[in-house]
């Protein structure tokens, strides 16, 4: 008897359901009785019994088939009675559960799977991790939703965002339930992160659901914002500007060409594709864009613009102030700057307490300080008044945080001119930074400033008799000419790095947010008039420029030209001219 039953029980698993004739004569699908199986029965059988078969069986049907939305909603139903019963070594069965295609199902079938993986988490905490794994890893949007979305943009479409809700909803019950769930939420948004060259679709969809946690888990945004900002940098470094300008005009003549004739690579007439060429910069892109798109909204729609701008700014101090040669990570303190003066200036501040203080190293403290010129302007004062009471070393490496404070005030000075010397006020401004002393004290800080800046910064403080450089100038010219060819690299003795954070915005989509609030280099009317790409020698008329003549012709004297040395845009025939990447707006 006991054998019969047991023979009808496993043909009632295996027998595919009769056809019922529709009068087509076309029979319908077979489909297994996914009914018929008993999470329950057959965890019992191995627990009491030491019995498999059935438990095998189990996981073969759950593991081929997909079975419509009523009988999903049986086995989950079945698959929550049984959860007691569901100790570690059973976590296969939980695993194929957990991995069951449910985001795309009809409601009720949601509500099934969220209802027991609520359960799970509750009762057998030994599988919080695999959970909360499965569930972020539903982050990275599925393939087939992106092919069939547009592939313009990266964003998730409204399906896909309305799926994700169901999604974002079991995690706010999970955080609800086991509020030390998120620790684990945390360790696993790290560790998933897709890598940064997978597809941007990926990338872009995985950071938008990052970014959306922020809204229900606003404790954690410290936390979630820093994963974002280190994977940020990770893209960033391997995006190097020089990469992104070879693969966006690898030949400029040619780009020139399209320019005239207005045709693209296709031939055809129309506006410039925003889609990046090189596919780690397309990612990149996408990424700042929804960032940018996340600032927006927190700021502008929700309110939380002064929470958000402390959280980004302790980022931005972790993260990319200590990094070296990011392009486009730090735009993202110069947007959310923009939406409010006061950002600015806390911004501003907090870099200034940066360079004074001792314990931060010289490559953090002499990075960003394009402005604060009064206080900066004070800072050099005292500094060189300590040093003139002391024997003290002239070597770049003693005094770099000296040195680049020096070349911050006067690339300030240089870029601004136009504002600067607006009106006697502003004039009477710069006049009390005292730029004549610092220029000739002993330190001699043109020496080791960036030459365009140096040349640019003389020609504005000649023309207006703020300071006399030219002289200086020409002196260190010469000093370093003994030294200009000692050896092969052929570079001058001292020169300070060049690294200027915000160099033109190079992407395309995200780019489109910074431009309004980016302002370009506009030469001052000296430059102008003398023709000059800001050569600052040739603005106080013939006699300035004789003498500025002088040194080219006795240079050309006895340097040949095939060994004439050029650095960062400069020559020692005395041409100096402006070119991105020297500088933010310098160009020629």
């Amino acid at each position: 008897m006991s054998t019969l039953t047991e023979k009808r029980r496993v043909s009632s698993i295996l027998k595919p359901s009769q056809s019922v004739p529709d009068g087509s004569g076309t029979p319908t699908r077979n489909k297994v009785r996914f009914a018929e199986l008993s999470i329950e029965l057959a965890l019992r059988d191995v627990l009491d019994n030491n019995r498999l078969t059935g438990y095998d069986e189990l996981l073969e049907k759950l593991k081929d088939e997909d079975p419509q939305d009523m009988k999903f909603v049986e086995i989950f139903a079945e698959a929550k009675q049984a959860v007691p019963l569901m100790k570690p070594y059973f976590g296969k069965l939980v695993e194929f559960l957990l991995s069951s295609r449910w985001l795309n199902r009809s409601e009720e079938a949601q509500e099934a799977y969220k209802q027991f993986v609520v359960e799970l988490s509750i009762v057998q905490k030994n599988y919080c991790t695999m959970t909360v794994a499965k569930l972020v890893k539903q982050f990275i949007p599925d393939r087939a939703l992106q092919s069939s979305s547009s592939t313009v943009s990266c964003i998730p479409s409204e399906d896909q965002q309305q799926q994700m809700g169901s999604l974002h909803d079991l995690i706010i019950r999970l955080k609800n339930v086991i509020p030390m769930i998120f620790d684990v939420v945390l360790t696993q948004l790290r560790k998933n992160f897709p890598y940064y060259k997978r597809p941007s679709g990926e990338v872009a969809g995985y950071l938008y659901n990052v970014l959306r946690m922020t809204e229900y888990a606003s404790i954690y945004c410290d936390e979630l914002l820093d994963i974002v900002f280190y994977h940020l940098l990770q893209l960033d470094v391997n995006m190097p500007r020089s990469v992104i300008e070879e693969t966006e005009y690898p030949d400029e003549e040619m780009m020139f060409e399209m320019t005239d004739t207005g045709e693209g690579e296709d031939g055809e007439s129309g506006e410039e594709s925003d889609t990046m060429k090189h596919p780690v910069a397309e990612t990149l892109d996408w990424f700042m864009e929804i960032i940018f798109n996340y600032i927006e909204q927190t700021v502008k729609v929700d309110g939380q613009g002064d929470r958000l701008f402390k959280i980004v700014l302790n980022q931005f101090d972790a993260h990319i102030l200590p990094a070296h040669n990011t392009d486009h990570a730090q735009f993202i303190m110069f947007y959310i700057c923009s939406f409010k003066l006061s950002y600015a200036e806390h911004f501003i501040s907090s870099l200034w307490k940066n360079v004074n203080n001792l314990n931060k190293s010289p490559n953090v403290r002499q990075t960003y300080l394009k402005s604060m010129l009064l206080e900066m302007s004070h800072w050099v004062h005292n500094y060189i008044q300590r040093c003139d009471s002391m024997h003290y070393n002239q070597s770049l490496k003693a005094h770099l945080v000296f040195y680049s404070v020096c070349q911050a005030i006067f690339y300030v000075v240089a870029f601004r001119a136009n504002h600067l010397t607006s009106s006697a006020k502003n004039l009477t401004f710069l006049q009390s930074l005292q730029l004549s002393s610092i220029v000739t004290c002993q330190l001699n800080p043109l020496r080791v400033c960036l030459p365009t800046v140096a040349t640019a910064f003389a020609g504005i403080t000649r023309a207006y008799q703020l300071a006399y450089c030219h002289t200086i100038l020409e002196r260190n010219a010469r000093r370093k000419l003994a030294t200009v060819y000692k050896n092969n690299t052929q570079l001058p003795e001292d020169c300070l790095d060049t690294f200027f954070p915000f160099d033109p915005y190079m992407l395309k989509k995200s780019g489109k947010r910074i431009e309004p609030f980016y302002l370009q280099y506009q030469a001052h009317e000296l430059d102008e008039e003398s023709g000059g790409g800001g050569c600052g020698a040739e603005t106080s008329g013939a006699r300035g420029r004789k003498r500025y003549e002088s040194v080219s012709e006795d240079v050309d004297d006895f340097i040949p030209e095939s060994k004439r040395h050029k650095h960062h845009g400069v020559d020692v025939s005395g041409e100096f001219t402006f070119s991105y990447g020297v500088s933010p707006g310098f160009h020629s």
